[in-house]
């Protein structure tokens, strides 16, 4: 549901620990890329498979489903389970087992420090749940996101280690919703490559909002935005459908009920006299964005969308009930 921004910077650092810390330490790495050779005619390396792209990772699909089944079954022999075991044996391990951890110029890694680097706190996925990355030796605390393998790995192991195949989601997501459903980038929302929050937003059906009084009155739905492609559509209902949101939603309503309760109480002048009430002496409030994350108690930015459990939810329903402009 929400999009995972890096920065360029941010970016090309994971993308060069991902690739240096698990290529350097595979045992393979030479039969690997000739296995990729012979079977592609020299058209990728391990690197593409590590950090590939949705381009790149769109590509290789295309050409292993072009392969006969005898030949599909032999490339993929050559990942699995030794793909998988390095992905539950190194990569997956907590860092007190130090001596499984992959390791680059003196820097270790795995799935804590790539979830770290990331430095992300609410599942892409639902924009619901927290998902916190805990490292502490010293108290023997360790907790992170789940990896989901958006291809999943059981069809797909020579995708087990790409760095755009590993999802940071809740467990709820993961495991008890999205499970084994088959995901592909041309079919839902990757939260690497789409943005879900230019495609739908929160609403409310057969009433207006402004109208609502108590949760019997509406159901929380997920309307299209304008000028959408057909693609895109496609991609954002099949991401509701499966993860199952507006059930997952039916739950916020008093949240709605809030928004509404709280637009029926304040408007923009509202705001304006707040911020020119402090500015001559405490400066509390900078703009009126300020004064509504501080009342809303969620941020009111798109860039800040993903800060926060139900940003989107409120942001959609406080733009609809005219309290963001």
């Amino acid at each position: 549901m929400i999009q995972i921004n890096l920065s360029s910077s941010q970016k090309q650092k994971i993308e060069s620990l991902h690739y240096n810390a698990i290529y350097n330490n595979l045992g393979k790495k030479k039969s690997l890329n000739k296995t990729i050779e012979d079977t592609f005619d020299i058209k990728y390396t391990v690197k593409d498979f590590l950090i590939g792209n949705a381009n790149k990772l769109k590509e290789i699909l295309a050409d292993y489903r072009n392969l006969s089944e005898e030949k599909q079954e032999e490339f993929k022999s050559a990942f699995d389970p030794y793909f998988l075991n390095q992905y539950k044996n190194k990569l997956a391990v907590t860092p007190k087992k130090t001596e499984d951890i992959y390791t680059y110029q003196n820097e270790k890694y795995n799935a804590y420090t790539l979830c770290e680097m990331l430095d992300i706190n609410i599942c892409p996925y639902c924009n619901k749940n927290a998902i916190v990355t805990i490292a502490d030796s010293d108290n023997d605390i360790f907790t992170r996101p789940t990896l989901d393998h958006f291809l999943d790995k059981a069809t797909y192991p020579f995708f087990a280690l790409s760095l755009y195949n590993l999802i940071p989601s809740c467990h709820i997501c993961n495991s008890h919703i999205k499970g084994s459903i088959p995901f592909e980038i041309d079919t839902h929302i990757h939260p690497y490559f789409d943005d879900f929050n230019k495609i739908k937003e929160f609403g409310v059906d057969n009433i207006l909002l402004s109208l609502v009084h108590k949760e019997s009155d509406f159901k929380i739905v997920f309307k299209d935005k304008k000028n959408i492609s057909s693609s895109a559509k496609i991609k954002a209902d099949n991401h509701i459908k499966d993860f199952g949101l507006e059930t997952l939603y039916a739950s916020h309503k008093d949240k709605v009920l809030e928004l509404v309760d709280f637009s029926r109480a304040y408007n923009e002048d509202a705001f304006e006299n707040l911020v020119n009430t402090f500015k001559g002496s405490t400066e509390i409030f900078k703009d009126t964005n300020d004064v509504k994350r501080l009342l809303l108690g969620h941020h009111v930015e798109n860039e800040n969308i993903d800060k926060r459990p139900l940003n989107k939810l409120v942001k959609d329903i406080s733009e609809q009930l005219g309290l963001l402009r």
